[in-house]
């Protein structure tokens, strides 16, 4: 299963970085779950999508809370498959 967490970001580029090596590390440490990195969508209207391969949802819990003031929306979507 494939999860795609698209997110708005307006925090600093330096502060997503560090979100993004804490995200890395934290999915290391779970059997099953696979930060695949962070991409720029073009076909919504986020700014930001991270992706994550797992075999059980809902992924645990997040290692930091989120701040709303830099992270104003946050939206998931789950894939199964791949269907033949």
């Amino acid at each position: 299963m494939l999860v795609l967490a698209y997110f708005d970001w307006y925090g600093t580029a330096e502060e997503l970085k560090e979100q993004d090596k804490a995200i890395k590390d934290y999915a290391s440490k779970h059997e099953g779950l696979e930060y695949m990195g962070r991409y720029g969508p073009h076909n919504k209207k986020y700014h930001w999508v991270r992706i994550f391969k797992t075999d059980k949802y809902p992924l645990p819990q997040a290692p930091t809370p989120r701040d709303y003031k830099k992270m104003t929306h946050w939206v998931s979507e789950l894939l199964s498959g791949p269907v033949e």
